[in-house]
């Protein structure tokens, strides 16, 4: 008997035909403990579909800061194996984000392809490099590479269900969705802040050029708040006139916004990407959900 996942959030077009898959494109964020996917008709540009599962074991927490993060994807696999196997049909194009791991920005000019693994190993690596295959994404808007780490049963995972996907680190569609989406606008004062369920990702750009950008793992509302004070402090920033823009599954009235708020007076949660459309499907779901996954599609 099949394992029933139930999805936290589902939202599917009437118009949706599943015999099309080769007009569509298929946007996949995973790790082990979560899998969320969206559909794009290629040929509106309309996101027709969105679906996301937590795979996280029953009673079981998310990782404190300094422990590893879970890389066993059992779950995950019976999930695509037995819930969600049409999503291995021939799709237009297939984008992986993997939503997880340290990562490591190198500047472009700098970045050598065979000291890959030496950059990697000197800036974030802490489990054996035998446990995770390297990779590396071209962030052209920063002029950067970003060079990350997926375990190893994830990586084969998904060279055996989406041999033909384009594979990227989170970062890498969080920093160029804004980067193309507030160039040659005035951002001095804004800090981008991407929440997780155990992980709070900063971005500052500056005169169209990548100022900033760290990831800490946190596991209170404490911890948050700590590494983005900190932060603010780092840069200069003053709290009484930055704007936080936030993104990420995080609702605004949570006890955690209202904690952010208490520090930083102008708050604002993103909108949707407009050079995109979106089914009236999603009008249920906040504009700042699945950021990253519904902008998948900007990374090259």
């Amino acid at each position: 008997m099949a394992e029933i996942f139930k999805a936290i959030h589902s939202y599917s077009d009437p118009g949706l035909d599943k015999q099309k898959y080769y007009e569509y494109d298929l946007f996949i964020r995973m790790n082990a403990d979560g899998f969320s996917f969206c559909i794009l008709d290629t040929n509106t540009n309309k996101y027709l579909h969105l679906e996301s599962f937590d795979l996280m074991e029953a009673g079981a927490r998310r990782p404190v800061p300094g422990e590893g993060t879970n890389t066993d994807p059992s779950a995950l696999i019976r999930l695509l194996e037995e819930n969600m196997n049409w999503l291995s049909s021939s799709f237009n194009n297939t984008r992986i984000i993997y939503d997880e791991g340290r990562s490591t920005l190198v500047p472009e000019a700098l970045f050598d392809k065979k000291e890959e693994e030496t950059v990697y190993a000197f800036n974030v690596a802490r489990e054996s490099k035998h446990h995770q295959v390297l990779h590396h994404d071209h962030i052209k808007t920063a002029n950067a590479f970003s060079v990350y780490g997926i375990p190893s049963r994830i990586d084969d995972l998904i060279a055996k269900k989406f041999p033909e996907a384009l594979v990227f680190h989170y970062s890498t569609a969080f920093i160029q969705s804004l980067f193309l989406k507030y160039m040659n606008q005035d951002t001095e004062n804004v800090l981008f802040v991407n929440t997780a369920a155990s992980r709070l990702d900063l971005l500052r750009i500056t005169a169209n050029k990548l100022n900033y950008y760290n990831s800490f793992t946190y596991h209170t509302a404490e911890d948050f708040m700590y590494y983005l004070i900190f932060v603010v402090e780092q840069l200069k920033l003053n709290p009484e006139n930055i704007e936080l823009i936030m993104t990420g599954e995080l609702d605004k009235h949570s006890l955690l916004s209202d904690l952010v708020h208490k520090y930083i007076r102008n708050i604002r949660f993103a909108d949707r990407n407009a050079d995109f459309r979106y089914s009236f499907v999603f009008d249920q779901l906040p504009g700042h959900y699945y950021y990253n996954l519904l902008n998948a599609a900007l990374c090259e």
